[in-house]
Parts: structure tokens; C-alpha cells; sequence
């Protein structure tokens, strides 16, 4: 059994470090051949430095470097799906590390169901920088990709939480069935973009491929003290419903009728939340104020991006949202 590891990165020489640290310091069982590909996106920091340096120190696991100068995740994983010749191929970003296990948790599973399963997902858990909140709920599964769904393995479907690429095992199989990612989905740069999985997610489910939750597969994730902001939820959030409408162009509609080309459905959906946000306001509930902002702001990006994003408002109401964020943020 062969794995591929691939890794989109872009400037994040140093957390770069620490994630091929543990992929090529994690136990490696036997009958499984692992081969990692990091795809440098287009990074101006050292990266490409970084991942010389760490060549030397994988001697039982293979290592490859790519570079894909189009800006975007989609088109980093893309790139490294197209030379990837694992039976088994997995994503995992720049800013993880494998628990030491590993290898061993995904041989195992797949050793002894191969038949039975085609996509495994695990646990994504926190490294903090700095104490969280105390309405950290809202912002765990989301914007943190804090992903801890229990100690009992299921399945996935059309209504469990869905597996994203920060963590995720693959069949090749899927790959050759669905296609690559679509590269007009997925963050750009730094940005709060995103979309690919979701998509990806949906077409593994209409397909029929067969996946399952496994709680003794383990990755931990970088979380920088910025991170633990109202003002960074808020503006994934925004990106959210960005990304969303991308989805409805590029994928597939969003169904119902529609008001100024945005589903009707959704005026309701928002108006619905914002109600809810000021009902726990007035209360003093903060988390579930600050869940109840999911809505109104992911309205809010679907319709930037429908009719502000390229127009003559846009710089306007860009810069009214950097001022909204610092504002936020004291």
C-alpha cells in the first residue's frame, strides 16, 4: 500500500518546518510506502529553502518538491494530485502535524477494510498560542478548524459534519472518478476564500463513496493568538458567503427563486439570524450572540460578492470593513 502526502503551502516557511518535521519523524509501518509532495504556491519567503533543508531527513518516506506559481490552494493541491501515484492520497496543510501514530491508524484501517471504505477523516486538534475565549464554541468547527466530533468512529453523509482537506485520507480512486479540485473555489494568498471542500465533500456523497470518522486518527493544528478574535470570525464569515456564491456559479445553483439574483430563501435565513442576535444580546448570552452573527454575515458576503466585488463601490466598502474589523478588535 503506497500513500502520498501532498502539502500546499505559501509563506509559512517556518510552520512548514515543523509539519515535515512530523511526517518524517512518525512511526511507519510495515507494507505501507509513504511519499510526501510539498507544492510551494507561489511563496516570497524561504519555503523553497525550507524544504531543501528538510529533504536530508526523509530516508524511509519519499519527498518531492513542486512549485505551482497560479495563486491558490485548489491549484496547489491540484498540482500535486496530478503526479501523485499513491493508491491512498492525503491533504493536509502547512500549519499541521501528524500525531506519531500516523502512518500506523491509516495502514491499519485501510488494511483491513479496503473494500469497505473509500475516505477516512480524524481529529483536527488545537495547538493554541494563547488561552481561548469564552466563547470560543461558535469558532471551533469553522474558522478554527478545531475538529473533535467524539471518541466513537461513524460514518460520513449528507448531514454529518463533512471532511475538509486539512485532514483527510482519499482512495485514489475518488480522484479518478470525481476529478481534481475546482480551481475557481479554495483561498487565494492569505485571504478568507474557500469553498473547494465543501464541494468536493458533496460530490464524494452524490457519488456514493463510503467514508467513516476515526477518532484514533489524529493531526494538530497551529492556532496564532489572531485567530481567537471576534474580528476573525467575523470575517470568515464574510468569506463564507464569498465563497458560497462562487459555489452557486461555478458548481452548482443554490436552488429556489429568486430576489436581485440572490435565493429568497436566504433574506428570510439572515433577517432570521439577525433577530437572534439581537435577542442574545439584550440577554448578555455572548456565544450565542456571536453564533447567531453566522447568518446575517454570510448574507452579507453572498451579496458582496453578487453586486459589490469588482464594481465602483468596492474599495469603498472594503476599506468600511477594515475599519468594522480594527474596531472589533480593541
Amino acid at each position: 500500500m503506497r500513500l502520498t502526502v501532498i502539502i500546499p503551502t505559501y509563506n509559512r516557511a517556518a510552520s512548514l518546518r515543523k509539519t515535515l518535521n512530523s511526517l518524517s519523524a512518525a512511526a511507519l509501518p510495515p507494507g505501507l510506502e509513504v511519499d510526501v509532495i510539498v507544492v510551494d504556491n507561489n511563496s516570497t519567503d524561504n519555503t523553497s529553502q525550507v524544504a531543501e533543508e528538510m529533504a536530508s531527513q526523509f530516508v524511509e518516506v519519499g519527498f518531492r518538491y513542486l512549485f505551482e506559481p497560479r495563486q491558490g490552494r485548489s491549484f496547489a493541491v491540484n498540482s500535486g494530485l496530478r503526479t501523485a501515484d499513491g493508491d491512498l492520497i492525503s491533504t493536509i496543510d502547512d500549519d499541521e502535524q501528524i500525531d506519531k501514530n500516523w502512518y500506523i491508524e491509516i495502514h491499519k484501517i485501510f488494511n483491513d477494510r479496503w473494500e469497505e471504505v473509500d475516505f477516512v477523516g480524524g481529529k483536527i486538534l488545537p495547538n493554541l498560542e494563547a488561552d481561548p475565549p469564552t466563547w470560543i464554541e461558535p469558532l471551533k468547527e469553522g474558522a478554527l478548524c478545531w475538529r473533535d466530533f467524539g471518541d466513537h468512529e461513524w460514518r460520513y453523509d449528507k448531514n454529518s459534519p463533512m471532511i475538509t482537506g486539512a485532514h483527510g485520507i482519499f482512495k485514489k480512486s475518488t480522484f479518478d472518478r470525481i476529478g481534481l479540485y475546482n480551481e475557481a473555489l479554495g483561498v487565494k494568498g492569505k485571504g478568507f476564500l474557500g469553498g473547494e471542500d465543501e464541494v468536493f465533500y458533496d460530490q464524494l456523497i452524490e457519488a456514493g463513496f463510503q467514508g467513516i470518522y476515526h477518532p484514533k486518527l489524529v493531526v494538530y493544528h497551529d492556532v496564532p493568538a489572531r485567530r481567537l478574535t471576534k474580528a476573525f470570525y467575523r470575517r470568515w464569515l464574510i468569506g463564507v458567503g464569498m465563497s458560497r456564491r462562487l459555489a452557486d456559479l461555478h458548481y452548482k445553483p443554490i436552488p429556489g427563486t429568486r430576489l436581485f439574483a440572490i435565493p429568497r430563501w436566504m433574506f428570510k435565513w439572515a433577517a432570521g439570524g439577525f433577530f437572534q442576535l439581537v435577542k442574545f444580546t439584550l440577554t448578555g448570552d455572548e456565544e450565542k450572540a456571536l453564533d447567531a452573527e453566522n447568518k446575517p454575515l454570510v448574507f452579507i458576503g453572498f451579496f458582496y460578492a453578487t453586486h459589490i466585488e469588482g464594481g465602483w463601490l468596492d474599495n469603498r466598502v472594503l476599506n468600511l470593513v477594515r475599519q468594522w474589523g480594527r474596531s472589533v478588535s480593541r
